[in-house]
């Protein structure tokens, strides 16, 4: 008997220990790792001209490109890196605007939100500086340990392709002094007509524009026109560089906004007939390229006088016949007493103002 009972521990050991390690198993913490997304993950959703510039680095290459991720986290960082550290880009979270940050981080790591509520959580990045002032790149998102990525959802299937210059940009739009200079910290895409617009429509977009271009001539510029105007720049990709070129089907626009002319006039202005025949020859080979796309003729806060809108009726009464009923005109209600931006520009009031016209005007166009 006395055998017996100095043999039962012996028995139980093995048994006891198994039950050890799975409680342990069982009650084991989450992971600590944070979750890294990297630019090349399906779940991303990219708005605008953008694309992979090196393994692992994806640039927002125009005014409003954009980086959208839907995830289950408490927190949420990105990394970006800009050369020219002149960029900025506005960040939402759960669709409210969180932050305007300059890219110059020495290490390009933000900390975009902490803390969050536990549950389902949107994140924007939005690139609200032109073009002309570099290339940021985009390295990837990271998560808060144990969190996950999901799928975007559905969204409204509303696609507009906006061209046009300084006004499309958001240049000065944060500063309500004309006298003062531009610079990037006073631009923002999301606070222009166009941002705003495409934010009341919860519309997806590309944008094409940078100050001071025109159709045919930029500003200041000859007036036979200058070999760097829209219909030279547009097929690519990124401004800095002729390669790689944009491939027009990555993005169908049901609707194309044009805004271009006030760069054309300014000062002495253009050839008139050029301008017209410049204009007419980029709206064709747009509505050719897309065929089932509306196309609006837009004219500018800044410039509404006769000669440019005269203009502009040519280009539409012009058009081959079998285009031309899917072109329509447009005026913006002229800038003066809302104020002004940076360098006499459209102010805030004035962008708001202009993007509640093209936004019921969009409405009954297209039906949204």
């Amino acid at each position: 008997m006395k055998d017996s009972c100095f043999a039962l521990p012996h028995l139980l050991r093995p048994l006891l220990l198994a039950l050890a390690l799975t409680t342990q198993i069982l009650a084991s913490p989450p992971a600590t790792d944070a979750l890294g997304v990297s630019p090349a993950h399906q779940e991303l959703h990219y708005s605008g001209r953008t694309g992979e510039v090196a393994a692992g680095q994806v640039a927002l290459g125009w005014s409003g490109a954009r980086v959208r991720l839907r995830f289950k986290g408490t927190a949420v960082s990105m990394r970006m890196i800009d050369d020219t550290k002149a960029n900025f880009v506005l960040v939402r979270i759960d669709g409210e605007r969180r932050a305007k940050l300059r890219l110059d981080a020495p290490d390009g790591t933000y900390n975009l939100a902490t803390g969050l509520p536990p549950g389902e959580h949107t994140v924007e990045i939005v690139r609200v500086t032109e073009a002309m002032l570099g290339l940021p790149r985009f390295l990837g998102f990271t998560l808060s340990p144990g969190a996950s990525v999901l799928p975007w959802g559905r969204e409204p299937d509303r696609r507009i392709l906006f061209v046009g210059d300084s006004i499309t940009c958001g240049y000065g739009v944060e500063v309500d002094d004309p006298k003062l200079r531009f610079t990037a910290d006073t631009e923002n895409f999301c606070d222009g007509y166009t941002g705003l617009t495409v934010e009341a429509l919860q519309a997806d977009y590309v944008v094409v524009s940078r100050s001071g271009i025109g159709m045919l001539r930029n500003y200041n510029g000859p007036r036979e026109g200058n070999p760097d105007a829209m219909p030279a720049i547009y097929p690519r990709q990124f401004f800095q560089t002729e390669q790689p070129r944009w491939k027009p089907d990555r993005f169908k626009p049901q609707v194309i906004c044009i805004n271009l002319g006030t760069n054309d006039f300014s000062t002495s202005g253009p050839d008139v007939d050029k301008f017209v025949a410049a204009y007419r020859q980029f709206t064709t080979q747009l509505l050719q390229q897309y065929p089932r796309a509306k196309l609006v003729l837009l004219q500018g806060p800044m410039n509404n006088r006769a000669e440019l809108r005269d203009a502009l009726r040519r280009v539409q009464a012009t058009l081959p016949p079998k285009l031309a009923p899917r072109v329509s005109y447009f005026e913006l209600t002229a800038q003066g007493p809302l104020g002004f931006g940076a360098d006499w520009h459209p102010s805030r009031a004035q962008s708001q103002r202009n993007a509640a016209e093209l936004t019921a005007h969009l409405r009954q166009l297209m039906a949204w």
